[in-house]
C-alpha cells in the first residue's frame, strides 16, 4: 500500500525515527517522491536537538551538520560571488547547521561580508549576519549550530578582537530581549558555547533538553536561552597580540578539500582510513565561476565508494561531521535524507557499533559494500 508523504512524515516525527522505506512480505510503505512536502521536512529540523531528540545524548562533536559554504553571499548579484541563494535565517530554517562566512574590513573599517572568489566587498555588515543568527536562536528553542568565520582572499582581513566586540554587542541586545535571562555580563554571552577542555557535552545537555525532567517555565512558556551556537575561526582571521578570545572554539573536525571531485576522492580515501574523529567534507568547486555543484550521485561516490571514504568499511572513530556545499537548495531533499543517514551512522559508531549506511532513496546510483584488502 502507499502512504502519502505528509502522513508518513507525521508518523516519523511521532515515533522519533528517521524517514526510510520498510518492506516485508505483507506490507510495503513507499514514500511518493513527487508529492514530498518540503515544508514538513523543513519543520522537522526545528524539533528538539536539530530534529533528532532520539539522539539527544550524542556528544556535539559526534553529530553531523549540513553546511553552507560562503553563507551570506546571496547579497552579491554576480553569480561568481554568490555561492548561496538564501539568507542566513532561511538557511537555518532549512536545516543548515554549519554556516561558513567570509568576512573582510571595508574602507570605513567596518567588518562586512566579502567574496572569497574575487575579493568583492559587500555592503552587508557582519552585524546583520549575527542578528539573523540570534533571531533564529531566540525563536527556535533547543537547536545547536556552528558559525565558522573566514577572511580568505580579501583586501583587508577581519581581526578576532573586532569580531568578538561585535558579537558581544549583538548578543547583549538579544539577551535582553529574551525572557528569563539574568543581567548581561560582558563577554559572557549565554547564546554562545565555548568548549575548552574535557569531554564534549551532548546536544541535549547543551540546550537543556531532557523530556524526563521538568523544565523551567514562566507564564506557561519555556523561558531563558534554549538554543546555542558555537563559533570557530580559520587561520585567515587576524589575531591581535596579547588578546585572548572569549568566544571562539578550536574546530573538532579535520578537513578534506580538493579542487575537483577525483582529487577530493583520493584525499578522502587517505583521511577516512585514519581513526581520528570527525571529518569536514568540502564538496564544492574551487573554480571561481563554476556552475557545477556536486550532485547527490557524486556525494554518494565520495562517501561510499571504495576509492573514496568507503564509510561502510571505515574505523569506528571515522565519521563525517560536516558536509559543506554551494547552492544547498538545489539538492535539499537529498541533503535532508543524507543528514538522517549520517546521524544514524554517527550515533551507532558512538555506541561502538558498526552499521552500514542506509541506501539513498534519491540518488540514482547505489553502492555495494566494499571491503578494503589487507
Amino acid at each position: 500500500m502507499k502512504i502519502w508523504s505528509p502522513l508518513l512524515a507525521t508518523l516519523v516525527l511521532l515515533n522519533s525515527f528517521s524517514a526510510q522505506i520498510f518492506q516485508d512480505d505483507e506490507i510495503n510503505i513507499e514514500v511518493i517522491d513527487d508529492d514530498v512536502d518540503l515544508n514538513i521536512v523543513a519543520e522537522s529540523d526545528n524539533y528538539p536537538c536539530n530534529g533528532y531528540p532520539q539522539y539527544r545524548k550524542l556528544p556535539v562533536n559526534q553529530g553531523f551538520y549540513l553546511g553552507a559554504q560562503n553563507a551570506g553571499s546571496q547579497v552579491f548579484k554576480g553569480e561568481c560571488q554568490a555561492s548561496q541563494d538564501a539568507s542566513i535565517i532561511k538557511m537555518l530554517e532549512d536545516g543548515i547547521r554549519f554556516l561558513d562566512v567570509n568576512l573582510c574590513t571595508n574602507e570605513k573599517n567596518i567588518v562586512v561580508v566579502c567574496s572569497n572568489r574575487d575579493s568583492t566587498v559587500s555592503s552587508t555588515p557582519f552585524t546583520d549576519v549575527l542578528n539573523e543568527a540570534f533571531i533564529f536562536a531566540r525563536e527556535n528553542p533547543e537547536q545547536f549550530f556552528i558559525i565558522n568565520l573566514r577572511s580568505e582572499n580579501v583586501g583587508h582581513q577581519a581581526n578576532i578582537k573586532d569580531l568578538e566586540q561585535q558579537m558581544d554587542t549583538i548578543c547583549k541586545t538579544h539577551t535582553e530581549l529574551t525572557p528569563g535571562t539574568d543581567e548581561y555580563v560582558k563577554y559572557k554571552c549565554p547564546f554562545i558555547y565555548r568548549h575548552e577542555k574535557g569531554p564534549w557535552p551532548s546536544i541535549g545537555e547543551l540546550v537543556n533538553y531532557n523530556p524526563e525532567m521538568a523544565q523551567w517555565e514562566g507564564d506557561g512558556e519555556l523561558v531563558g536561552v534554549r538554543t546555542k551556537m558555537l563559533f570557530t575561526a580559520s587561520e585567515s582571521i587576524s589575531t591581535v597580540p596579547e588578546y585572548q578570545p572569549s568566544y571562539f572554539t578550536e574546530p573538532f573536525w579535520r578537513e578534506s578539500r580538493a579542487s575537483e571531485p577525483n582529487k577530493l576522492k583520493d584525499n578522502l580515501k587517505k583521511v577516512c582510513r585514519v581513526p581520528a574523529g570527525g571529518i569536514k567534507l568540502n564538496a564544492y568547486a574551487d573554480d571561481a565561476c563554476s556552475k557545477d555543484d556536486y550532485s547527490p550521485e557524486q556525494i554518494e561516490d565520495l562517501l561510499l565508494d571504495k576509492l573514496g571514504c568507503n564509510l561502510n568499511d571505515s574505523p569506528l572513530n571515522t565519521f563525517i561531521s560536516v558536509l559543506s556545499v554551494n547552492h544547498y537548495g538545489k539538492h535539499l531533499r537529498y541533503l535532508q535524507e543524507l543528514k538522517d543517514r549520517m546521524m544514524e551512522i554517527n550515533y551507532a559508531k558512538w555506541n561502538g557499533n558498526y552499521q552500514l549506511v542506509r541506501p539513498s532513496t534519491i540518488a540514482t546510483k547505489q553502492h555495494k559494500v566494499q571491503r578494503d584488502e589487507l
